[in-house]
């Protein structure tokens, strides 16, 4: 189901139902309907989420399909085959995003968001020590430690 309302919203999901009907065969989606019907992104997402409350015609809801113990431990799968030729796996691709969590929130360039990230995964950044542009102090808050004692008290 796509919500589109523009025209080059409507575009973007004829194109995108195109494609993912002519690549379906390959990455075995199966059947995907091409009639597409206009309709608002909050009216989309309203039908969508009724299916994580309580599931339609026979289902279950997202919250029991996770629960469910004959499910996969994560319902979030990356092909074997997309790791090995990429090398970026689900560890890799949760540390970027922090790493721009940190980025966006301290407003520090990627590099050093990186290596403040890579300390903190580490668990070896001293917030005690001001090595970083933002404050130690600001960090903490970012990261949701405690914030850093001050020398001598």
């Amino acid at each position: 189901m796509l919500g589109f309302k523009t025209p080059a919203e409507r575009h973007a999901a004829h194109l995108y139902a195109r494609y993912l009907s002519e690549l379906a065969g390959q990455y075995g989606f199966g059947f995907s309907e091409r009639k597409l019907a206009s309709r608002s992104p909050r009216r989309v997402a309203a039908y969508l989420s009724s299916y994580f409350v309580a599931g339609k015609k026979g289902k279950l809801s997202l919250q029991e399909s996770v629960m469910a113990p004959d499910m996969p431990r994560s319902i979030i799968h990356v092909s074997t085959v997309l790791t090995q030729a990429t090398g970026v796996t689900m560890r890799e691709l949760r540390f970027r995003r922090f790493v721009w969590f940190i980025a966006d929130r301290a407003g520090c360039p990627l590099d050093q968001a990186r290596e403040i990230a890579s300390q903190a995964v580490a668990g070896t950044l001293d917030l005690s020590a001001d090595l970083f542009l933002p404050s130690p102090r600001f960090l903490a808050q970012i990261l949701g430690r405690p914030p850093p004692t001050q020398p001598g008290t």
